[in-house]
């Protein structure tokens, strides 16, 4: 059977896929308004006049566009690869421009596709270094598809996000390179002391005071989602607990405290709103801890709970899909015989979202952390129900060497070469807990 078999397991729910990808922000696939001219909403025909705004910004080099990823890539004169240039939130802005407005956002898109000129010295490249804050995955998928890191200084923040070294001037941002601050003989954490000096240099944005407890700050620079790396900013706000944030966009930061229902609540809704914003970052609340920043979510009775559910699962929702999609054309490239996983959403009885994993008996597959897995004995056709429903944590409590982490894969994913007993599939339903999802 082939291994781009579709299975059309029990319990996949069409609706739950509906309403979580409602919430589904970081993609060239959001639903657009029926007012908008029919040309604004066709992917390839924005590209195309993408191509023609590069080309009139800088006629030199090569380009490329890649329908699938939506991006357009540039090549230097040289031959070599010069930028990626990600058109999704381009698109976004297009479709949500008034027509008087959208000549502007192609002549800004034609900008962003010319680099600045790599400074001689780090000298000269001091006054224009910031930080970035972008969902994590915006970087792990350079070494998930070259095998290398990313030609792009970076760190983790928050396990979920990422903070990167950029040069921005007037007409564009670029992200720093490695190998530039190797040439200019500088570490990361010295380039990184001069950028966020930079960052706390720019504008002074007031805290706007959404309800007692809860702060949002909101810029028009796309740095807002980077002062929550300043800590005076994030504790100007008088919060209950630990300081509490969220970025849904790059113009955003939402700020309340670990102990406030209300506040909590308030940040949630305006982070739902602002995730359908232009440029959008990441759904996760974050905690401000001794250990610095980490996922957090608050107790099942607060009645921000399941907003901030929803968003955190949309979120990597989004990075789980980009993945599948990535490592799918690069085993396809490969001619690999791996199977590359979906995950899968689906809503139970009480209205809470879940994912949902295929382990199939038909070879070798990648697994992403899922919180059921749905076993599939590929003999039975694709229409057959599965064989067994487990809980994720019950599996690898049990499943030894059949589970593997894969080294170096975010989001997470799991290699698995075999497939479980029918004596070990049969002790996992007879658990009563199996379907028990937390």
């Amino acid at each position: 059977m082939s291994r781009n078999t579709q299975w059309k397991v029990a319990g996949f729910g069409v609706s739950a896929l509906v309403l979580v990808t409602a919430l589904f922000f970081a993609s060239g696939t959001q639903e657009v308004p029926g007012s908008l001219l029919p040309e604004a909403s066709d992917p390839d025909a924005f590209a195309q006049q993408a191509l023609e705004a590069l080309r009139a910004a800088d006629p030199t080099g090569e380009l490329k566009y890649d329908p699938e990823r939506f991006l357009i890539q540039r090549y230097a004169p040289d031959g070599g690869l010069g930028m990626s240039l990600f058109l999704a939130n381009f698109h976004r802005e297009y479709q949500d421009a008034p027509p008087e407005r959208r000549v502007a956002v192609l002549a800004r898109l034609g900008r962003a596709g010319v680099l600045p000129e790599a400074p001689a010295t780090y000298a000269q490249a001091r006054p224009y270094l910031r930080l970035v804050i972008r969902a994590r995955d915006t970087f792990e998928q350079f070494s998930q598809q070259t095998g290398e890191s990313a030609p792009v200084s970076w760190r983790p923040v928050g396990e979920v996000l990422a903070e990167a070294l950029v040069q921005d001037t007037p007409d564009a941002m670029r992200y720093v390179p490695v190998e530039e601050l190797t040439r200019w003989g500088i570490t990361y954490e010295q380039a990184r002391a001069d950028a966020m000096a930079n960052l706390r240099r720019m504008d002074t944005v007031p805290l706007r005071q959404l309800t007692l407890g809860a702060c949002a700050l909101f810029t028009n620079d796309s740095y807002a989602a980077s002062r929550l790396l300043l800590e005076d900013v994030v504790r100007g706000c008088e919060v209950k607990g630990e300081p509490v944030v969220v970025v849904p966009n790059r113009d955003t930061l939402l700020i309340t405290g670990s102990e406030d229902a209300t506040g909590l609540l308030t940040v949630a809704e305006a982070a739902l709103e602002g995730i359908r914003a232009p440029r959008p970052v990441d759904g996760h609340a974050l905690r401000l801890t001794a250990d610095g920043w980490k996922p957090f979510l608050p107790g099942a009775e607060s009645p921000s709970r399941s907003i901030l559910e929803h968003l955190a699962f949309a979120s990597r929702m989004r990075g789980y899909q980009e993945q599948t999609e990535r490592l799918r054309q690069q085993h396809e490239q490969e001619h690999s015989e791996v199977f590359v996983a979906g995950f899968i959403p689906e809503k139970d009885a009480r209205g809470r979202f879940f994912s949902q994993t295929v382990w199939s008996n038909d070879g070798e597959s990648l697994l992403p952390r899922a919180d059921v897995i749905l076993f599939v004995d590929a003999a039975l056709g694709p229409d057959a129900p599965p064989v067994a429903s487990v809980r994720w944590d019950l599996v690898v409590r049990d499943a030894g060497t059949l589970l593997m982490p894969e080294l170096g894969m975010y989001p997470e994913r799991y290699r698995v070469t075999g497939f479980p007993s029918k004596e070990q599939l049969q002790r996992w339903k007879a658990d009563s807990t199996a379907m028990d999802v937390p």
